[in-house]
């Protein structure tokens, strides 16, 4: 089977499971919220439970789904978080982040939510950011997906460092020749752009976000809101680091897919890529906790 192949029938997988999960659910009795927050997760109880609780607390309207991606011990969510409603989806394998994201896709699609706000189990909003992300989306029709600037902290909550992200869009395009111009769990999304494009591929696992990001900027403008309105784990121990290698190549991947010849910062990109494969994680981490903090 060619990547082409394996990555549609991942997609149609994907895309079938969703619906006979749509059937079974409940139908919303009140007016949808314009957001639903979209949370994958694979055998993280705490973090996912650590997320819902904060969300719970925030007054702005939005629905959540969560996908639980096979995990061998089935995740735990209540039906509302807070005013929030809850839907948890539960795939019957573990078959990947993209898919677990695609499966959720498919029910906000069918339901009919305008924007999807992304978060990771752990990962938590910061005052204000959806309402904040909410009103640029609504200002600039242009723009398919924003994210936000994020406080990084390690496995036990303790400051690292900061992420900012450039916010001017011919920044924006040229870094994506060298590594993801946006924090995938600081992003929302405008689902008419999503439909246009198409899913999360599995073709990059590990990069999935990266890729989406830059067919989103082929067809529809990116942006990055210049405020620290995300709290992200950096794992120094866990599923970052183990992954970093897989990353690094998937990257690659993406770089090649979309090289530009005439474009030195295209050549650029992968030769640092190939550096940074040479590069221990925890030395990445030191240097970021000096350089950005």
């Amino acid at each position: 089977m060619t990547d082409s192949e394996e990555s549609a029938a991942g997609r149609a997988g994907a895309a079938n499971l969703a619906s006979a999960e749509l059937a079974s659910l409940p139908p919303h009795e009140a007016v949808r919220p314009d957001i639903c927050v979209l949370i994958p997760v694979f055998k993280d109880q705490q973090g996912l439970t650590e997320t819902l609780d904060v969300l719970a607390g925030i007054e702005f309207p939005f629905d959540i789904v969560v996908v639980d991606d096979g995990s061998p011990e089935p995740m735990n969510a209540a039906d509302h978080a807070g005013a929030h409603e809850v839907t948890l989806q539960r795939l019957d394998r573990n078959q990947g982040i993209e898919n677990a994201l695609n499966a959720g896709i498919e029910t906000i699609f069918a339901r009919g939510y305008r924007y999807i706000s992304r978060l990771d189990c752990g990962d938590l909003p910061l005052p204000g950011r959806f309402e904040k992300q909410f009103a640029f989306m609504e200002e600039n029709p242009d723009i398919g997906m924003v994210g936000t600037w994020a406080r990084c902290v390690n496995d036990d909550g303790e400051y690292l460092f900061t992420l900012r992200f450039p916010t001017d869009p011919a920044k924006m395009l040229r870094r994506q020749r060298y590594v993801p111009a946006l924090l995938h769990p600081t992003i929302m999304i405008r689902t008419e752009a999503l439909r246009e494009i198409g899913p999360y591929s599995d073709r990059y696992r590990t990069a999935e976000d990266y890729d989406l990001f830059v067919r989103m900027a082929k067809r529809h403008g990116i942006a990055n809101i210049p405020e620290v309105l995300t709290q992200y784990i950096v794992s120094e121990t866990g599923t970052t680091a183990a992954k970093r290698k897989r990353n690094l190549v998937s990257r690659l991947r993406v770089q090649r897919d979309n090289f530009g010849w005439t474009d030195p910062h295209s050549y650029l990109g992968i030769a640092r890529t190939l550096a940074f494969m040479a590069i221990p994680f925890d030395w990445l981490t030191s240097i970021k906790k000096k350089v950005w903090r």
